[in-house]
C-alpha cells in the first residue's frame, strides 16, 4: 500500500480525542488568566494566513493571536489578489507559501484543501474552513465558551438550528460535542438537513443512539412535530430512555447558524428557522445558552442582544485566545505539553475507484484521483482521505490472496486494511490478476 505524506497540522474535528479537547480547554483558561505568560512564545516566528473565501472574525483573531505570541504575519485576505485568479493551482501555491513561512493558516471553498495543502506545504497547516466540511478551529471557540460557563460539557444536550448540510461550523461542533459525550439535538432548516453518511459514522465511531423528540418549539423552527436526537448509548433522560417519541425537557445550549447562501443554499417553505424574544419565553429555554459564530442575518434578532443567554458576542471574544492555544499546540508543542491530536489518514491514492463523488471536493479542481481510507467493523466504508464522502467500492480484493470479494462478503472483514485493494466492478480486479474468492 502506497501512503500519501502525512498531512500535518489540524484539519478536522476528527483529531479531537477527549483528552486532546479537555487538556486544550484548560490550555485556554489558562491564556485567560494570565494573557503575558506566553507573549514572547512565538518570537522568531512567521505565520501566513490565506484567505481564498471572505471572512472577519476567523482571520483577525488568527492574526491576534500571532501578534499576542511574538509571531510575524504576512496575508492573504483578498482572493482576488492572488495568483489563484491566474489558475495557480492549490498545490502550487501551498508549496511556494510553505517556503515562506512556518505555518499556513488556509481557508478554501473546496472541502479537504487544507489537507491536499499540507501534503505539500513541508509546514503544518490549519484549516481555516474548507467548503462545508469543517471548521475545528471555530468549534474550539464553540467549546471553549461552554466550558466557561459549565465546567463539564458531558451530559449537556446543545442544539443545532439552521442550515446543517452547508454550515461547516455545524459539523465540526456535532462531532466534537460526540467526543464529549454531549447530546446533540438536530434541528434543520426544511431541505437543509445533512446527508445521512456523516451522522451514521458520528452514531458509529461514538456508540450513539438516535432517538426522537418532540415539542411545540421544534415545530415553530423547522415546520416538523419532532427532531432527531443523538445521544451515547449510556446516558438516560427520563421519557428519553425506550422506543418512540420522547418529550423534549430541556436545552442547555442552542447553536444559531445563518443559511449558507454562498454554496447555494436556499430557504423553502416556510422560510429559514431562527430564535425570536418571544420563543425566548418559553420554559424549555429558561436557562438555554445562545450561540452562533457569526455573521447573522434574521435568525438572530438584534432584540436579543441584551439578554443575559446570549453568548454570540463572548464567544467571538474567545477567538485570539483559543488561537494561541492552537499556535502553540503547533509550533511549540514542549511548552503546552497537549496529547497528540489523532493523526488523519492521508490515504492510498491507488485504486480502481470513480472519482469522488463529491463535486466540491478539492480532487476535482485539483485533478487528482481521490486517495481511499477505510472504517467500519461491521463493513468496510471507503472514505475519500480529502472530504470523507464515502466512494462507491462494491468489490474489495486481498493484496496478499489476489482473491476479491463483494464488499459485504465477511471475508472482507478478515482482510487485514494494508492489504485491502478497492474496485468498481468485477472485471476490473480480474483484470488485475484476482480471482474470484465469493463471499
Amino acid at each position: 500500500m502506497r501512503l500519501l505524506p502525512l498531512t500535518e497540522g489540524l484539519h478536522s474535528a476528527e483529531a479531537f480525542s477527549r483528552p486532546y479537547l479537555e487538556s486544550f480547554l484548560e490550555l485556554v483558561r489558562s491564556i485567560e488568566r494570565s494573557p503575558l505568560r506566553y507573549a514572547n512564545a512565538l518570537d522568531g516566528y512567521l505565520i501566513a494566513t490565506v484567505f481564498e473565501e471572505p471572512s472577519t472574525r476567523t482571520r483577525l483573531s488568527f492574526e491576534a493571536a500571532a501578534h499576542r505570541l511574538g509571531a510575524r504575519v504576512i496575508s492573504i485576505s483578498d482572493p482576488r489578489s492572488s495568483s489563484s485568479v491566474k489558475g495557480e493551482t492549490l498545490s502550487d501555491a501551498a508549496r511556494v507559501m510553505g517556503g515562506y513561512a512556518d505555518l499556513l493558516v488556509w481557508r478554501h471553498p473546496r472541502d479537504g484543501a487544507s489537507r491536499r495543502a499540507a501534503q505539500v506545504a513541508g509546514v503544518p497547516v490549519i484549516n481555516g474552513g474548507d467548503g462545508r466540511l469543517g471548521h475545528p478551529t471555530q468549534t474550539l471557540v464553540d467549546l471553549s465558551i461552554l466550558h466557561q460557563k459549565w465546567g463539564v460539557i458531558e451530559g449537556k444536550t446543545v442544539g443545532i438550528l439552521g442550515d446543517i448540510q452547508n454550515g461547516r461550523t455545524a459539523r465540526s461542533l456535532a462531532w466534537s460535542l460526540a467526543v464529549l459525550g454531549a447530546r446533540i439535538l438536530l434541528l434543520p432548516g426544511s431541505g437543509l438537513d445533512w446527508e445521512p453518511g456523516f451522522e451514521n459514522r458520528l452514531m458509529h465511531r461514538f456508540a450513539y443512539r438516535l432517538k426522537r423528540v418532540r415539542h411545540p418549539l421544534i415545530q415553530e423552527w423547522t415546520g416538523n412535530p419532532e427532531a432527531r436526537m443523538l445521544e451515547p448509548k449510556g446516558l438516560v433522560q427520563g421519557e428519553l430512555f425506550g422506543v418512540g417519541t420522547s418529550a423534549l425537557h430541556g436545552l442547555d445550549a442552542l447553536y444559531l447558524t445563518r443559511l449558507q447562501e454562498e454554496r447555494g443554499a436556499k430557504a423553502h417553505r416556510g422560510g429559514y428557522p431562527g430564535i425570536t424574544v418571544e420563543q425566548l419565553k418559553d420554559p424549555l429555554l429558561q436557562d438555554t445558552l445562545l450561540l452562533h459564530p457569526l455573521p447573522r442575518r434574521d435568525e438572530l434578532p438584534v432584540a436579543v442582544d441584551e439578554d443575559p443567554r446570549a453568548l454570540y458576542f463572548e464567544q467571538a471574544n474567545m477567538g485570539p485566545r483559543v488561537r494561541q492555544a492552537v499556535f502553540l499546540s503547533l509550533l511549540c508543542p514542549e511548552k503546552v505539553d497537549l496529547p497528540a491530536l489523532n493523526p488523519l489518514p492521508s490515504g492510498n491514492p491507488e485504486h480502481f475507484l470513480a472519482p469522488c463523488p463529491n463535486k466540491n471536493c478539492i480532487t476535482h479542481a485539483e485533478g487528482l484521483r481521490p486517495p481511499w481510507r477505510v472504517e467500519g467493523k461491521g463493513k468496510r466504508i471507503f472514505l475519500c482521505s480529502f472530504c470523507d464522502v464515502p466512494l462507491e467500492a462494491p468489490y474489495v480484493g486481498c493484496l496478499s490472496s489476489r482473491k476479491v470479494h463483494p464488499a459485504y462478503s465477511p471475508l472482507v472483514q478478515q482482510i487485514r486494511p494494508e492489504n485491502l485493494v478497492p474496485f468498481q466492478t468485477r472485471d476490473q480486479a480480474e483484470k488485475e490478476d484476482y480471482s474470484w474468492g465469493g463471499g
